[in-house]
C-alpha cells in the first residue's frame, strides 16, 4: 500500500508540474502576443522610380518560407516535418531569389517570407530577396510573430517571425497593413498567424491610383473564418473601385479559385484534403475578373514530398482585378514545385475604361 501511495504521489506531482508548465506557457504567449491595430501605416523603404504607369506587370508567390521545396512535407498537412536544415533553406532561398532576379515584374507580391525564425535556422530571408530587385521600393508587414510555437510536440516550431512583402518598381504613395477579421479560438490563436493583407498605392494616369492588395488568407478552418476575411476584402476592394481606382488583389487565397474543378483539373492520385475548399459561389462582384493560368497548378499538397502525378495539386494563387483593368497576359511559371509548395503567377495589366 505504501508503494502505491508513493507512485500515486509521484504521478500527481508530475501532472501538477505539467499543468503549471502549460499554464506558464499560455501566460507567456498571451503576454507576448502580437496585437497589431486593424489598419497600420507601413513605412516605404528602398528607392523606387517616379511615374504613373498605364501598364503594370505583377508577380505573386508564396515562397513557403524557403522551407517547403520538393523534398519536404509538413506536419499540419499530414506529413512529419516542416523545417529543413540550414543548407536546404539557403539553397531554396537562393533559387527563389535567382528566379525573381531573372524574371522580375513591376510589382512582386510575396507571402511567407521569414524574418528570422527557428524553422529556417534564423535566416532573414528579406535581406536576401532585396538583392534580387535593386532600386525597388518595398514594404513589409508581419503576419506571424509568436515567441514559441509549441507544436509539433516532438520538435516544436519555436520562435517564428514572418510576413508579406511587396516590392514595387515605382515608389508607392502610401502603404497599409489591414488585419483580416476572425481568429481561431483560445488558446490556439496564440500560436497562429494574424492574417492580413498589404495594400499599396501607386500613381496611375489621370490622377487615379493603382491599389494593389497582397493577401494571404487562412487555411485549415471549416470555411467560416475564410468567409469573414473575404467579406472584408470585398468591402475594401469595391470601395476603392467606386472611388475611381484600378484595383488588383493578388496572393495566396487558400481557396480553390472560381472556375477550377476541385478534383479533376489536374492529374493526382492523392485525394483532396478537407481544408482545400472551393471558392464560395456568387461571391465575385459583377464585372470583376479572376486572372490565373488554368493550365498549371499553383499549389501542391505537402502531406508528402513532391512526386508528379501523386500529390494533390490545384490553383489557389492568382489575381482578381476590377472592371476598369485590362488583362494583357497571364501565366504561371512552372518550376515543378522545386523550391516552394507554391508556384509564381504573373500577369500584365493595363488601364482600361473607367
Amino acid at each position: 500500500m505504501a508503494i502505491v501511495k508513493r507512485v500515486l504521489k509521484f504521478v500527481f506531482g508530475l501532472l501538477l508540474l505539467a499543468l503549471l508548465a502549460f499554464g506558464g506557457l499560455m501566460a507567456w504567449l498571451w503576454i507576448t502576443d502580437y496585437r497589431p491595430p486593424p489598419i497600420e501605416t507601413l513605412a516605404v523603404q528602398g528607392q523606387g522610380q517616379e511615374g504613373a504607369p498605364a501598364e503594370l506587370s505583377l508577380l505573386t508567390w508564396n515562397i513557403g518560407y524557403a522551407g517547403l521545396g520538393a523534398e519536404q512535407d509538413f506536419f499540419l498537412d499530414g506529413g512529419s516535418h516542416g523545417w529543413p536544415d540550414e543548407a536546404e533553406v539557403r539553397r531554396y532561398l537562393a533559387r527563389i531569389r535567382d528566379h525573381i532576379k531573372q524574371h522580375p515584374a513591376d510589382v512582386v507580391m510575396l507571402q511567407e517570407v521569414d524574418l528570422g525564425s527557428k524553422r529556417v535556422r534564423f535566416v532573414n530571408e528579406l535581406e536576401a530577396l532585396q538583392t534580387a530587385l535593386p532600386g525597388y521600393a518595398w514594404v513589409v508587414a508581419r503576419n506571424y510573430d509568436v515567441a514559441f510555437v509549441p507544436v509539433p510536440i516532438t520538435s516544436p516550431m519555436g520562435r517564428v517571425r514572418a510576413g508579406q512583402v511587396t516590392f514595387t518598381r515605382q515608389r508607392p504613395r502610401a502603404a497599409e497593413r489591414h488585419a483580416l477579421p476572425g481568429s481561431y479560438g483560445f488558446p490556439v490563436q496564440l500560436a497562429q498567424l494574424d492574417r492580413m493583407f498589404v495594400l499599396v498605392r501607386l500613381p496611375a494616369p489621370s490622377g487615379s491610383e493603382w491599389v494593389l492588395v497582397n493577401t494571404h488568407n487562412s487555411a485549415f478552418d471549416t470555411g467560416e473564418l475564410r468567409a469573414q476575411q473575404l467579406g472584408y476584402i470585398k468591402q475594401v476592394m469595391t470601395r476603392e473601385y467606386q472611388e475611381g481606382n484600378y484595383v488588383v488583389v493578388g496572393g495566396d487565397w487558400n481557396l480553390i479559385l472560381p472556375g477550377v474543378d476541385p478534383d479533376r483539373a489536374f492529374v493526382h492520385s492523392e485525394a483532396r484534403a478537407d481544408f482545400y475548399l472551393p471558392f464560395p459561389e456568387g461571391w465575385t462582384p459583377a464585372g470583376w475578373r479572376w486572372v490565373y493560368d488554368p493550365a498549371v497548378p499553383t499549389n501542391r499538397s505537402v502531406s508528402r514530398p513532391w512526386t508528379p502525378g501523386e500529390n494533390y495539386v490545384t490553383i489557389i494563387d492568382g489575381f482578381l482585378v476590377s472592371p476598369n483593368v485590362e488583362v494583357l497576359e497571364v501565366r504561371t511559371d512552372n518550376l515543378d514545385f522545386a523550391y516552394s509548395d507554391h508556384q509564381p503567377v504573373r500577369v500584365r495589366l493595363g488601364v482600361g475604361e473607367r
